[in-house]
């Protein structure tokens, strides 16, 4: 492949420049009336709220303007050529709007890549409809636009979940990082759209941020992770040293939440005292969550990781015999979680609607004088039921 013609770095980081000063496209100011996409003093552009914003409000919807499937890293760039090549030009205007990252491009350009998408291109485009075959010239400028869009792709794409690939959502792609984010993204595996809820409230005039890493991690990990996108983060969880013993506690306790969880679960015989939890029991496992949801709270992250803890504490809040603390941490969990993905919607397989009216339920038992304890309560509940 040696032949092939190839863009030098500095004409496509030109073309990465010129594309970041495009006119925001139209439809991203279509996507929603309660924020707008904007230029920033210092890192492009940005999403905006264009009037408060409750806690909880559904800010945008969006669908995926190119998807691809779940597949190794090896065979993605193989499976954007043949979704690229499929694309509107409406999605595909849109797609070239968004900026083209440095070390993405960097990551396009290499040999191995490059001559993957050249013989894509070659193999599947290369012959017209009269059967004429383009030229070499011809051929290089398709693979320029084709490395572009995956350059483009690769900085803007979000991995869905649950077995579902990966896509780019305009509107979400405007959003700059923090590490105390503003919004929760959800998509939806039915209908494949991407949801985005405010998870506090948010003044008109305030730039909305998503997140770009797990944030239950300490703040040199995140800021390791980062470096992908090539910037260092300055929000306030990442400038403020408070932030850091609160953060590195929160890690902790969680890993160790996390493992008295999973051999509560998943104990085995053949499990050795060598493998025990540190935790020894409910009492302390109970301690450690009601640590962890204050540190989450501190720290703004009203997310998934606090909707775990509570549904975690509400559990163990049965396994000490505390029916109403249960309760209270069930409804603390379905709050999070309505904030998340609204009424219609889970953050997990477990149904917190069940098990909240399942521990009322056995609260009125025991006031009407029933001799069932909160632990045989929690032997008997059978969430797959009806």
């Amino acid at each position: 492949m040696a032949s092939q013609d190839r863009r030098t770095a500095g004409e496509v980081d030109l073309t990465a420049e010129e594309l970041s000063s495009l006119v925001i496209h139209p439809h991203e100011e279509a996507v929603t009336k309660l924020a707008k996409v904007a230029k920033t003093p210092s890192s492009g552009f940005g999403v905006f709220a264009t009037q408060d914003i409750p806690k909880g409000a559904l800010i945008a919807v969006e669908l995926a303007v190119l998807s691809i499937p779940q597949v190794p890293d090896e065979e993605a760039a193989i499976e954007f050529c043949k979704a690229l090549h499929q694309i509107s030009k409406a999605n595909l205007d849109r797609l070239q709007s968004l900026s083209l990252d440095p070390l993405a491009w960097g990551s396009v350009s290499q040999e191995n890549v490059r001559s993957r998408l050249w013989q894509w291109c070659q193999d599947n485009l290369a012959t017209n409809q009269s059967g004429q075959r383009m030229s070499h010239h011809e051929l290089s400028k398709l693979v320029d636009h084709t490395c572009r869009c995956y350059g483009i792709f690769l900085t803007n794409n979000l991995e869905t979940g649950s077995g579902s690939g990966r896509g780019v959502y305009p509107f979400f792609s405007r959003m700059n990082h923090s590490c105390r984010p503003d919004i929760y993204e959800f998509f939806d595996t039915k209908t494949k759209e991407l949801s985005l809820r405010a998870i506090h409230d948010i003044k008109a005039g305030d730039q909305i941020h998503s997140t770009y890493v797990d944030l239950l991690q300490p703040r040199k990990k995140r800021q390791k992770t980062l470096e992908a996108w090539g910037f260092t983060c300055q929000c306030s969880a990442c400038t403020n040293p408070a932030f850091d013993a609160l953060g590195e506690r929160a890690v902790e306790l969680d890993d160790m939440l996390e493992e008295y969880l999973f051999y509560h679960d998943d104990f085995s015989s053949d499990t050795d005292d060598d493998h025990e939890p540190f935790l020894k029991g409910p009492d302390e496992a109970l301690g450690v969550a009601q640590e962890l949801i204050q540190l989450l709270k501190d720290q703004g992250l009203y997310g998934e990781a606090l909707y775990h803890t509570y549904w975690s504490a509400s559990k163990l809040g049965v396994e000490v015999d505390d029916l109403e603390l249960a309760l209270g941490y069930a409804r603390d969990a379905r709050e999070i979680e309505v904030c998340c993905v609204g009424p219609d919607r889970r953050l997990s397989d477990d149904d917190t609607i069940e098990w909240i009216s399942y521990l009322e339920s056995q609260i009125e038992h025991a006031k009407e004088g029933s001799s069932l304890t909160a632990k045989m309560a929690h032997q008997e509940y059978d969430p797959s039921s009806p």
